[in-house]
């Protein structure tokens, strides 16, 4: 499970209706190494978003989040639907989670969609959502190497328009590294840290990083402070990843471990290290 697969179960499980539309229809995701399917039409995304319009419910929709895209050019049909969602609902939210690739992870992504993340979707997103990897190309810095560079990092894309920078996976970044799947939330007032214990895995599931932004997401629309979103965000994240490992499966287990989706048993500290 990745992309809409491994978000939308937990963001509807958390009481969010959402509507998808799929950026590509593949057979499975990418880091299977091999594939079958197409990228959904540039125009497709556009011609949905009005169809949806002319139903003249454009208005109830209080959030965009956009992640994997097939083509460089559906961002700009994905710009122009957060454009059409804030005119119809002025305090809709913009969440971008810039999925870019690891090719050594065999996660690829069409060629000019790093550009996009960085030039034209940063500066009109209320919120984006990098790995550390991705943190650096938005960035444009070179080398992420702690906390604090994460942290400055954040406050320079803040700083061209997002009011949260939630940096989904710290890996080598992080304060435990080996020991800890650590998590950060920078706004320009913050910066909340959490670690969760590593769920250790021959072949580690893919789409965490979908399951984690769907999640933070929902909690701030329903209310949660950015700290609670973030408690609860780790909280969920830990027990999906348990009950997959109890499975022994490749693929997330997000029906089994929905409970823990929405009330998730395992409780974890918040710092703030700014």
């Amino acid at each position: 499970a990745a992309g809409n697969s491994a978000a939308v179960f937990p963001m509807r499980r958390l009481g969010a209706y959402v509507w998808p539309l799929n950026t590509v229809q593949f057979s499975n995701h990418t880091q299977y190494g091999a594939w079958e399917g197409l990228p959904t039409p540039d125009g497709q995304i556009s011609k949905l978003v009005d169809g949806i319009a002319a139903r003249g419910v454009l208005g109830k929709c209080d959030a965009l989040l956009s992640g994997y895209l097939g083509s460089a050019a559906q961002g700009g049909h994905v710009l122009s639907a957060v454009g059409s969602i804030k005119a119809a609902n002025p305090l809709a939210v913009y969440c971008c989670d810039p999925v870019m690739g690891h090719p050594a992870k065999g996660c690829i992504v069409p060629e000019g969609v790093q550009e996009f993340f960085r030039e034209e979707a940063l500066p009109m997103a209320d919120i984006i959502c990098p790995n550390v990897l991705e943190l650096g190309v938005l960035a444009g810095m070179d080398s992420i190497s702690s906390v604090g560079d994460c942290i400055d990092a954040a406050r320079s894309i803040i700083s061209r328009g997002p009011k949260i920078v939630f940096i989904k996976h710290l890996a080598s970044a992080g304060l435990e590294p080996d020991k800890s799947f650590e998590m950060l939330l920078v706004s320009s007032e913050e910066a909340l840290h959490v670690a969760v214990p590593i769920v250790p895995f021959e072949r580690p599931p893919t789409g965490v990083g979908d399951l984690t932004t769907g999640i933070f997401l929902v909690k701030l629309l329903t209310g949660a402070s950015l700290e609670e979103a973030l408690k609860h965000t780790a909280g969920a994240y830990f027990g999906v990843m348990v009950t997959t490992s109890k499975f022994d499966e490749y693929e997330l287990q997000l029906i089994d471990a929905q409970d823990e989706i929405a009330n998730p048993t395992a409780q974890f500290e918040i710092k703030n290290v700014d």
